[in-house]
């Protein structure tokens, strides 16, 4: 949906424009003609409302319906569970050699969400997500006006970020706190605009508080911004303080902290082949290989099955999808620069795909810098506005119809009728699970985790230690396990003297230590 791209003008009462050396709009306190203020009846609330219950119909059903897994949410869910309780989670769930959960990523939003669960169980992080997605585009939209955008430019912006492909695949894929911290970028800037050094500031303690290397992100962004003409001069100096203390923040996290409280002396999550072993020798690789460093982002450097393929699908869908905007506004283009290398660096090619929540922060840099370019189209030429959005759109259809990168097409397809149903009586093996001992330790398969992660102990299949039951979906994915292999254990339970199968169907077998 585009609003007022090729209906009546929409201005902001009051107030009329100028351009600044950076693109963007400014405002001048004087009267405009009254031909020029807002006309119509539609609120930005309404098409708030009318995006978040699209997003909705992604991230709901997903969980209603068996679509969530350890790897994330049920993890998460579980941390918060343990949070809630004063005890501080490790990563048994899934490791046979668990460390602290923050040294397997350094998210405080964790415990300071965790009294959530007690309201709203197994769906807290879910609706959380949800929630700040809505919170993100409310931001755009405050930036949009503040910078002096009409009415309809600044909504556009709000329908530029909650269709963009990347927001897509985050609501389609469990929890990540990173989809969080990114969401709150536009108030960052709305309030270093409005010159509110103290709220920026909280605001940029709550983002790097999200995940360990979110300070690599926002201190160069930070340095950027404090440059840009949208800012007033007595900010400047605060957000150089922010930027320079979120980059020391990451930096120390990652290369000394984490390695200590995980009592490896290595930080677990550096896949990054290409820039050395470790963290610190991420900086002399810069102006060692910078012709290794700059072919990398495009193509293949792990030599992968349609490596280079999913590299450039990224990068026509992202340029497609507004990217272009951050080409004709480089200084915004810079602030993305970080995202770029930390994707397309590492050595997992996931994370160079379009799928999941591995594109989501470049979604508030993008829905913010193409309405002001396109606030410079004329009149005259207000089609072209309808047409950059629409393609964005295509984008995004594409990207639930068709990646490179295989994904889940059930979990994002929500035109079809299979994302709303399952092959087999979900309801039955969630009553099953729901009538475990709320207290009893379980090892379960990945979708069934989820929901199960409100108690003490809980492993993912095929670790079992000292749990006294054990609950498979066999018709589900057996991941981590290949079906062969999934298939051999089912068989081990079943012929164990020290397993009973007390519930055996074709969608459900639930074992209890005898």
């Amino acid at each position: 949906m585009i609003w007022s791209s090729w209906t009546d003008v929409w201005e902001w009462p009051g107030t009329c424009f100028r351009d600044d050396v950076m693109g963007a709009s400014r405002t001048t306190q004087q009267t405009c003609p009254q031909g020029l203020r807002a006309k119509g009846s539609a609120t930005p609330l309404a098409l708030l409302a009318l995006l978040g219950i699209l997003h909705a119909l992604v991230a709901f059903p997903n969980h209603a319906l068996l679509r969530t897994y350890a790897l994330d949410l049920g993890l998460y869910t579980h941390s918060l569970w343990h949070y809630a309780h004063g005890i501080m989670h490790d990563s048994s769930l899934f490791l046979e050699a668990p460390a602290p959960m923050l040294a397997d990523h350094f998210d405080l939003y964790l415990i300071l969400f965790s009294p959530l669960v007690y309201i709203t169980g197994t769906w807290t992080l879910v609706i959380v997500q949800w929630l700040s997605l809505l919170v993100g585009a409310w931001g755009v939209y405050k930036v949009l006006r503040e910078v002096g955008l009409p009415q309809g430019r600044a909504m556009n912006g709000m329908v530029i970020l909650l269709l963009f492909f990347g927001v897509f695949g985050a609501s389609a894929y469990d929890y990540h706190s990173s989809v969080v911290a990114a969401m709150m970028l536009p108030w960052f800037i709305l309030y270093t605009i409005r010159n509110a050094p103290w709220r920026a500031a909280l605001v940029f303690l709550f983002m790097v508080m999200g995940k360990e290397n979110m300070g690599f992100w926002l201190g160069p962004l930070s340095l950027l911004l404090a440059g840009s003409a949208m800012v007033p001069l007595t900010m400047r100096r605060t957000l150089m303080i922010l930027g320079s203390t979120g980059v020391v923040w990451s930096a120390v996290t990652v290369a000394w902290l984490m390695p200590w409280l995980a009592g490896a002396g290595t930080y677990a999550h550096f896949d990054y082949s290409l820039l050395g072993p470790g963290p610190l020798d991420a900086f002399t690789a810069l102006w060692k290989k910078p012709l290794s460093l700059l072919s990398a982002l495009f193509l293949d450097h792990m030599e992968v099955v349609d490596g280079s393929a999913i590299k450039l699908e990224f990068w026509v869908l992202m340029i497609l999808s507004g990217g272009w905007a951050l080409i004709v506004r480089p200084r915004w283009g810079l602030m993305a620069l970080p995202l770029v290398a930390q994707k397309m660096w590492n050595d997992d090619p996931v994370k160079w795909s379009v799928i999941a929540q591995y594109s989501v922060e470049f979604a508030p840099l993008i829905a913010i810098t193409m309405p002001l370019v396109l606030h410079d189209v004329p009149l005259q030429r207000k089609w072209t506005i309808a047409l950059a959005v629409l393609v964005l759109v295509g984008c995004t259809i594409r990207f639930m119809d068709h990646t490179v990168a295989y994904q889940d097409r059930s979990r994002i397809r929500i035109y079809q009728a299979q994302h709303y149903t399952k092959p087999y009586d979900h309801r039955r093996v969630l009553a099953l699970m729901d009538a475990l001992p709320a207290h009893a330790s379980i090892s379960a398969q990945s979708p069934a985790v989820p929901h199960l992660a409100l108690r003490d102990t809980l492993y993912q299949f095929p670790l079992v230690r000292n749990a006294r039951y054990i609950t498979l979906l066999p018709l589900e994915s057996p991941y981590p396990l290949s079906r062969s292999d999934y298939d051999d254990r089912l068989r081990e339970l079943h012929g164990s003297p020290e397993w009973e199968a007390i519930v055996n169907s074709e969608e459900v077998v639930l074992f209890k230590r005898r």
